[in-house]
């Protein structure tokens, strides 16, 4: 008997690509409703919103990985590790 959450990928697979498709409609909505009336542009179609999504990832996202920068050693070690105390031996040879 096959596992049941691999009968699901497929759905999910459809279901991400039908939310990216979906949110260009979005896009060109807001688009057409607020920006072409407030500046008295023209209307953009669907497959303009699409690229314009795609174009504004391209310029606004980050492209830093965090996984690849982790905090340098010495914020490590000066806020989260406690310096060690002195054993009570050391303290009765000073």
């Amino acid at each position: 008997m096959e596992p049941k959450h691999k009968r699901l990928i497929p759905l999910f697979i459809l279901g991400g690509i039908g939310l990216v498709f979906l949110f260009g409609w979005v896009v060109q909505l807001l688009w057409n409703a607020t920006i072409s009336e407030i500046f008295n542009v023209q209307t953009i179609t669907y497959w303009q919103a699409f690229m314009l999504i795609i174009l504004c990832k391209i310029l606004f996202s980050s492209h830093y990985n965090v996984k690849k920068h982790p905090r340098p050693p010495f914020v490590e070690h000066h806020l989260f590790k406690k310096e060690k105390q002195p054993a009570a031996e050391e303290k009765d040879e000073e």
